[in-house]
């Protein structure tokens, strides 16, 4: 029996392929070897790529079969941990361009094929009920941080190129919109750009955003929405995480939340903004630690698991030291059903966590297409 299908909502894969400078065609523990024994550093001295726990290998083994895949570049300066943020947004315009040269070239190689429509959707959902080695991982292509659209008109280039969600935000604030780290709202140029972006049919992602920001983007905001790796700031302090009320209107408007499987996000104890260095932490939660999170989010929701998805982020800047403590790559993902099911909840919930309630979104958000 095949195993179920997984819809990963946060994958920063291209990122991963050409910051980073990891092949994801191989396994992740072939990564690994590559980087332990490289004479060089792959980034800088003082730059740490982390455990490699995603590559195209690792997410057949474990039927990931649908994801996310990112354009991520954005307007910041670069800091003591991360350099990939550029000074200029044509800067942030030509990385983004070069992540999506990167997925064209993994789909002519046969590793990945876009989801652009409802058919592509059936497509993949058909093709992961009984998948081979030669089976494509489906992606449907997302953006974390605006920056690489130039303006409101450049949406119809990333529209026709099969851009589908758009995080305006990312750390820092940019073009657009104030992000994660920062205060304030929607910036000038965010009006025109969310009207192109809803005209196109473009789903909204609100992961990122700085409060204010988020707000004001439901005042204007009437389409398709998801907060595709976020978790709760009631359990976990610090700006990044959803607040109550956010969670409460999110899934009253029917969006998806994302579950990150990272941590610093899980454990009540660390305040995201405050986290230690991943290499002296001393992780303490399996796949088990999403369930205060999960439990929370339904209970916001009105008693349902619908709202709730995976978007694990995994190498999106940390590695296997800070997944769950039973999760070593992404293949493990297929435990959190099992996860599920004993702490009560019935296999069809465990179904949508996995892939059902990202599904229903998409067709819902494509249906008129």
């Amino acid at each position: 029996m095949s195993q179920p299908l997984i819809i990963d909502l946060h994958l920063d894969l291209a990122w991963d392929a050409l910051f980073w400078n990891r092949d994801l065609t191989i396994p992740a523990h072939e990564v690994r070897r590559q980087e332990e024994t490289a004479e060089v550093p792959q980034v800088a001295d003082d730059i740490d790529t982390g455990i490699c726990t995603v590559t195209f290998p690792e997410m057949r083994r474990g039927s990931v079969g649908i994801m996310l895949s990112t354009i991520m570049s954005r307007i910041q300066p670069r800091g003591r941990i991360m350099r990939d943020g550029m000074r200029t947004q044509e800067q942030a315009m030509a990385i983004g361009r070069g992540h999506l040269a990167y997925y064209q070239e993994m789909t002519r190689r046969g590793e990945i094929k876009p989801v652009r429509n409802l058919a592509d959707l059936d497509e993949a959902v058909a093709a992961w009920e009984n998948p081979t080695e030669q089976t494509p991982i489906y992606h449907i292509l997302s953006m974390e941080s605006a920056d690489p659209i130039r303006d409101a008109d450049d949406v119809e280039f990333w529209w026709d190129a099969g851009l589908r969600v758009v995080g305006p935000a990312h750390f820092g604030h940019n073009t657009y919109i104030h992000g994660t780290g920062t205060e304030g709202g929607l910036k000038p140029p965010a009006k025109d750009l969310f009207k192109a972006m809803r005209e196109a049919g473009m789903i909204l992602d609100i992961t990122h955003m700085a409060d204010q920001s988020v707000w004001e983007a439901l005042d204007i905001w009437d389409g398709p929405m998801m907060a595709s790796h976020c978790m709760c700031r009631s359990i976990v302090p610090g700006q990044r995480h959803l607040t109550d009320d956010m969670i409460r209107e999110l899934t009253r408007r029917g969006g998806i939340i994302g579950l990150v499987f990272c941590q610093f996000f899980i454990d009540p104890d660390v305040d995201w903004e405050a986290r230690p260095n991943r290499h002296e932490w001393v992780s303490k939660y399996d796949m088990r630690g999403l369930l205060p999170h999960i439990e929370k989010m339904a209970d916001l929701a009105g008693g349902t698991l619908e709202n709730i998805a995976i978007g694990t982020d995994m190498d999106g800047g940390f590695g296997a030291e800070v997944t769950p403590t039973d999760v070593d790559t992404i293949a493990d993902l297929q435990g959190l059903a099992p996860v599920l099911e004993a702490a009560g909840y019935s296999h069809d919930e465990a179904l949508g966590v996995l892939h059902g309630n990202a599904l229903r979104l998409f067709r819902q958000a494509w249906g008129g297409l």
